[in-house]
């Protein structure tokens, strides 16, 4: 605007510096246009962040500097301003929030549309409990949505940590998506296995074993389906995996075995210990199976794989048993898994080295208190394997313990004539005195 023609120089001035004054005015004043145009200003960000801050500006204008914020990159910063408002200030500004959210979620750029539906998560502890629900909705049909189209995607919040948050609703959304023939069903198992209580896994692996044969059809590898069930777990995909297991052979059977192993479920140690202990059954199946028995691990275990050690007739079965127990137990079953061994079989000395020695030293220093109890074993195997170990990773404390086995002429039964326990446990005294 010019200044009226016929004024003085001063006074033209004086109009020039008002006008001036009221563009100023006019630039920082918080309306949409301007929040538009703050985005790509060098103090935008700035202005953007006293708008969202300031409780004198309307609630929507508020919102609509959150929502232009969250579009430069500065998410952080609305939860922060957000965090720190007083809880009824908080409250209306979130009331405004919910819906613009809701709507920049559905967004077809997918950069734009996950940072959104953080913001829309972080958003939801911050309000009521009824805002809660509509966001909660919002949230699960979004990434119902993604599901079905193939396009999760992570963000800032986790998806499990999402659907986690949001509770029951989050396992029957996942068992749709399961129930809804030729859908991805991987990620929607995963999750559901991570967040679904006891009832909705269970519903889950229902709806994945009756698109089975359709699955199977489709794709001619069981891999992925019995991964899938494996995570989900629970009664229903228990049976399906161990009747796989039962009715495959080679690779379907061992695919299965290995799915048994996603969820340590204690439903699963009998059927393990079965086929582990059956020297009918294929030898690298049996392997397997002591995978998921060491795996599910506690004291039911240690009791089944002990009865292998002490039973089978196949020495490398019974080797396999007692790495079995250390992964189960650790240190806690060196001890008991020493003692299994039967007292009538022969041990090469190697053998002891390679397959007991070897891998109770894997377990380090905590290993050595049930090593030291094993001297006083009345089992000479179990003598000779703990004076062997301490020597290895002993330290001069253990040199006592080794000492008193000095004079104990036993010996086991296929170590080299002369190799007695007392030997074994002089050599290892005098090894571990040497270290400081």
């Amino acid at each position: 605007m010019a200044a009226p023609k016929g004024l003085p120089f001063s006074s033209r001035l004086r109009w020039g510096c008002a006008l001036l004054a009221l563009c100023a005015a006019c630039s920082t004043r918080v309306t949409s246009e301007n929040i538009a145009a703050w985005k790509t200003t060098q103090k935008g960000p700035e202005r953007l962040h006293e708008a969202l801050a300031d409780h004198g500006v309307s609630p929507k204008l508020r919102a609509e500097a959150a929502v232009a914020l969250i579009d430069i990159g500065r998410s952080d910063e609305v939860d922060q301003i957000l965090t720190s408002a007083p809880a009824d200030d908080r409250a209306v500004v979130a009331n405004a929030l919910e819906p613009q959210y809701e709507v920049a979620m559905k967004d077809p750029a997918p950069d734009r549309a996950l940072a959104y539906r953080d913001a829309l998560f972080s958003l939801r502890r911050l309000v009521p409990v009824d805002t809660q629900k509509r966001i909660d909705e919002a949230l699960l049909a979004s990434l119902e949505a993604e599901m079905k189209a193939g396009k999760l995607r992570q963000g800032q919040h986790s998806l499990d940590k999402m659907l986690t948050a949001i509770g029951a609703g989050s396992g029957a959304m996942l068992v749709r998506v399961l129930s809804t023939p030729d859908l991805p069903y991987l990620p929607a198992a995963e999750l559901l296995g991570k967040v679904g209580d006891e009832s909705a896994r269970d519903k889950g692996a229902a709806a994945l074993v009756a698109r089975a044969p359709q699955i199977k059809a489709a794709d001619k590898s069981p891999e992925k389906l019995d991964r899938a069930l494996g995570m989900i777990g629970g009664p229903t995909a228990v049976t399906y995996l161990q009747h796989e297991v039962s009715a495959e052979k080679g690779d379907a059977a061992l695919i299965a075995t290995r799915a048994l192993r996603e969820r340590r479920d204690p439903s699963v140690l009998p059927f393990a210990l079965k086929i582990a202990g059956d020297p009918k059954a294929d030898r690298a199946l049996r392997d397997e199976m002591f995978e998921v028995a060491a795996n599910i691990g506690g004291l039911e275990a240690e009791k089944g794989l002990l009865g292998i050690i002490s039973s089978d007739k196949d020495e490398i079965v019974r080797y396999r048993a007692f790495e079995a127990v250390l992964t189960a137990r650790k240190a806690e079953g060196i001890v008991p898994a020493l003692e299994a061994f039967p007292a009538s079989a022969a041990y090469k000395r190697v053998d002891v080295d390679d397959l007991l020695v070897k891998l109770i030293e894997k377990l380090g220093q905590a290993a050595r208190p049930a090593l030291v109890q094993a001297l006083g074993s009345r089992v000479p195997l179990a003598r000779a394997t703990a004076a062997m170990t301490l020597a290895q990773i002993g330290r001069p404390d253990d040199a006592a313990a080794l000492t008193k086995l000095a004079s104990d002429s036993a010996t086991v039964k296929g170590f080299p004539a002369g190799d007695t326990v007392g030997k074994e446990a002089s050599a290892a005294a005098e090894a571990v005195k040497k270290r400081s």
